[in-house]
């Protein structure tokens, strides 16, 4: 197959592999090879008519000697080299699979794009100090009462912490979701989780995003036709709802609980015009080993 260039590793993933595959791994080898010294040492007797006649004798000897080479050759073997021998291992071994089942090896390739609720977050980071800054200088201009914005601005650092803690409660976990989109369809057909510990977040999603990759790692969940996949899931904003709906379910009054859950339906696809809140099955999430072009 062809070589794939990983722009994003699971360093951890592929190493694992590596040392299971392989039984251990080496990342550095050596090869040396020695030229032993010779030596050769002739004697002769003259035998020149001269030498003869007066009766000498001449003694010569000579000394041939050849350096000692050493070669010494080390080959390393980047991160990215093992990634490719672990591939190639995974396939010849039939471990990557088209099955789609929790824990199975998978190679798909997608076009990927982040999930809404970060886009929207990091939008808002950006958006929300000019909005303020506008409103603080052009506010009356616009026709807003100052009353009404002085009131109004009171909420500027609480809107913000809020902003600034739903990023760190999305990022905590040390993973980045991206959706996976068909480049044939553009439907979106599955979420891929990045392990972003040692990477900077906001660095790896602006290489990933918009682009169709190869995609491999591993199946976590697979949902099928008629039921959804979260997109929230590892949020408060999740947290939150369950907490309410559990509120819900364990009060007495039966129409407060399905008038709850009618309105939760009906604000649904209003909130979900700015931000998508599920994928619709079937659909997988995966815990990626690479991207690569």
């Amino acid at each position: 197959m062809a070589y794939l260039e990983p722009l994003y590793l699971n360093e951890k993933m592929v190493l694992n592999a590596a040392a299971y595959l392989f039984k251990g791994i080496s990342t550095e080898s050596e090869e040396k090879t020695n030229d032993s010294a010779n030596r050769k040492a002739n004697a002769k007797i003259g035998v020149s008519f001269l030498q003869g006649l007066l009766g000498k004798a001449e003694l010569g000897i000579k000394g041939e000697r050849s350096r000692a080479n050493e070669v010494k050759t080390v080959k390393r073997c980047t991160l990215g080299g093992l990634h490719m021998a672990v591939v190639d291992e995974l396939k010849e071994t039939k471990e990557i699979q088209d099955s789609f089942e929790a824990g199975q090896f998978i190679e798909v390739k997608a076009i990927l794009q982040p999930i809404d609720i970060f886009q929207l977050v990091e939008t808002l980071l950006t958006s929300a100090p000019l909005i303020i800054q506008i409103l603080k200088n052009f506010g009356e201009k616009f026709g807003i009462e100052k009353s009404s914005l002085e009131k109004f601005l009171e909420y500027e650092k609480p809107v913000t912490q809020i902003i600034e803690a739903i990023e760190q409660d999305y990022l905590k976990s040390k993973q980045l979701e991206m959706l996976l989109f068909s480049s044939k369809t553009g439907i979106a057909f599955g979420v891929v989780d990045l392990d972003v510990t040692d990477y900077d977040p906001k660095e790896v999603t602006a290489k990933l995003t918009d682009g169709e990759f190869t995609i491999i790692g591993k199946v976590t969940k697979r949902v099928e036709e008629g039921a959804s996949l979260s997109l929230v899931q590892r949020t408060f904003l999740s947290y939150v709802m369950s907490v309410l709906e559990k509120l819900m379910a364990i009060s007495n009054d039966i129409g407060s609980f399905e008038e709850y859950k009618n309105s939760i339906a009906s604000v649904k696809p209003m909130v979900e015009e700015f931000c998508r809140l599920s994928i619709d099955g079937p659909a997988y999430r995966m815990t990626a080993m690479s991207v690569s072009v």
